[in-house]
């Protein structure tokens, strides 16, 4: 998730498919769940959702409302989504 914060929530992908093929084994997780949570969280947290960045802004403005809230408002949901997600899917997966 701190790789996403650079704004574009891209750039954590190529660590965490690095990281997901090393530990996958190590720890008894299958390597694509693995990769699918840290990618999840990656994009979430770098795709503007918990940050005044990229695509929060533009809907921000179009909303007319300040960016700031809509961070605030948000950052609840989308970290219990994350846990959910997660959560199911190591018990899914």
């Amino acid at each position: 998730m701190i790789t996403g914060l650079d704004g574009s929530g891209f750039s954590g992908l190529p660590l965490v498919g690095s990281l997901s093929g090393a530990l996958g084994q190590t720890v008894g997780i299958d390597v694509a769940t693995l990769a699918a949570i840290g990618q999840m969280g990656s994009i979430w947290v770098g795709g503007g959702t918990l940050i005044a960045w990229s695509s929060l802004v533009a809907v921000a403005g179009f909303a007319k409302v300040p960016v700031m809230e809509l961070v605030r408002k948000s950052f609840i949901p989308v970290i219990l989504g994350l846990i959910v997600s997660t959560l199911a899917a190591m018990f899914l997966f």
